[in-house]
């Protein structure tokens, strides 16, 4: 009696598990298509072709194939959580600057009035700070690179003297500047004295800048014009008037038109005027 032939290699009955193959392509569709739904599918099937496998005893092969679906499954839901998280944290961050890109713009902030010189150190002549167009409360002495600036407050024929004292002692010449709040002839003189025109005309000139409505009475006694602002008057060494002129002098308010007057002025050299000043007005007549 003659006993079957071995059976060769190739002739092996066992067969690969379809589970495993379905396993393993759902795995990789993860990669491709089916985000995290591949990946997990893979995972299940991986699971069951391994149990099919199990139960086979040896009639089936595909274990290798199942595991490595299983492991290609797991890294797909992983990355496929991770990549969700990223973006659901990546939205949360734009969605305010989103809205806020579309809001609608509200009405420009208002821009506030400038503010008078502030007491400060003397700055360098070479950056003047720029000149400033209202009146400071208390005394405040601003140097405008040639230009020295004076607001005054309290008695003003005790800070008139002070002031002179200071000028005489810096080699300046004492101009006092009448102004009131609002008056724009007044800004248009405040704005050009940092001008090059100014800063030459008014070299070494100490301007004292009050405020008429608040020393009409000390102005009156001292005999200083206060019916036309900007006024300016050079005083005597008792603080009264010997010499007046108004913005009436000059056209348009800018540096050009008012530089060469008030320098002129300053320095005693301006005489063709438009309007002459006699003198402090008795008390039968207006002034000028």
């Amino acid at each position: 009696m003659h006993s079957p032939p071995p059976v060769a290699p190739w002739q092996d009955s066992a067969k690969t598990n379809g589970t495993s193959i379905f396993a393993f392509v759902a795995s990789l569709s993860g990669y491709v298509c089916f985000l995290g739904v591949g990946g997990a599918l893979g995972v299940v099937l991986g699971l069951i072709a391994r149990g099919e496998i199990s139960r086979a005893q040896g009639r089936e092969t595909g274990r290798g194939l199942a595991t490595a679906a299983i492991a290609l499954g797991v890294l797909n839901v992983c990355l496929t959580v991770i990549g969700v998280a990223v973006g659901v944290t990546y939205l949360a961050q734009q969605r305010p600057a989103t809205v806020a890109r579309s809001a609608p713009a509200g009405p420009a902030p208002a821009v506030p009035a400038p503010a008078a010189p502030p007491r400060s150190a003397k700055p360098s002549k070479k950056t003047a700070p720029p000149a400033l167009a209202s009146r400071e409360a208390g005394n405040q002495v601003t140097t405008l690179g040639e230009i020295t600036l004076a607001d005054v407050s309290g008695d003003l024929e005790t800070e008139l003297g002070h002031q002179r004292a200071l000028a005489a002692a810096a080699g300046e010449t004492l101009v006092l500047w009448l102004v009131v709040p609002g008056c724009k002839p007044c800004d248009g003189v405040a704005a050009a004295l940092t001008s090059k025109e100014a800063q030459r005309a008014l070299a070494k000139v100490r301007l004292v800048r009050v405020d008429r409505d608040d020393f009409q009475l000390e102005l009156d006694r001292l005999g200083i014009p206060t019916e036309k602002i900007p006024g300016f008057a050079l005083l005597d060494s008792r603080s009264h008037a010997r010499d007046f002129i108004h913005g009436g002098e000059w056209d348009a308010d800018i540096a050009p038109n008012i530089a060469p007057v008030l320098g002129k002025f300053a320095h005693g050299g301006y005489l063709k005027r438009r309007f002459p000043w006699r003198g402090p007005a008795r008390d039968d007549e207006t002034q000028l």
